[in-house]
């Protein structure tokens, strides 16, 4: 079941992002470019902001006979540029912060949960329909970020500095067996 559910989970998580980026993006810093970049494997940078989103697996818990607990991990890679290395590195933090906004103000108790669980657009080449298949309703006990991490991304053929930052994000959802 958990396989099955990795891809809903990461177009349910490009959704979010989609939908909230614009006001994140205003508190944070609005000079900041909207992610066009939307993508769940590795491929050529032809823009910047780029994310990729990847599933990373799921630990299961038993809680009943009649359900169990799924603690599931993905994770965000957002890569940003700047032709000046020293704005570099606050863009890339600033995105960090923008993803951070959007993932943890879905993250409290319910109803935060509610995009979660509802079907919402999504500009997704995989996603043909336009459309995400959401977790079932009052499935979703928990979203979380474990960890946040940034690097220098060193491209042959880039000219300019590549900022990557990263975002490990557990969603833990209840199954009914």
């Amino acid at each position: 079941m958990a396989l099955q559910l990795a891809a809903p989970l990461l177009n349910q998580l490009v959704a979010v992002i989609q939908k909230y980026q614009g006001a994140a993006i205003a508190a944070i810093n609005p000079n900041l470019q909207a992610i066009q970049e939307f993508h769940k494997g590795p491929k050529l940078r032809t823009a910047f902001p780029w994310a990729t989103f990847a599933y990373e697996g799921t630990a299961f818990e038993e809680t009943s006979e009649q359900t169990r607990l799924q603690h599931m991990l993905a994770v965000v890679q957002l890569e940003s540029s700047n032709f000046d290395e020293e704005y570099a590195q606050e863009q890339a933090i600033d995105y960090m912060r923008v993803l951070d906004l959007i993932i943890m103000s879905m993250a409290g108790p319910p109803p935060f949960y509610q995009d979660w669980e509802t079907t919402l657009p999504i500009q997704q080449e995989t996603v043909p329909s336009g459309i995400t298949t959401p977790f079932n309703q009052g499935s979703v006990k928990e979203v979380f970020i474990e960890r946040e991490e940034q690097s220098i991304v060193l491209e042959s053929e880039s000219e300019v500095p590549v900022i990557q930052v990263s975002l490990h994000i557990r969603f833990d959802v209840e199954e009914t067996l």
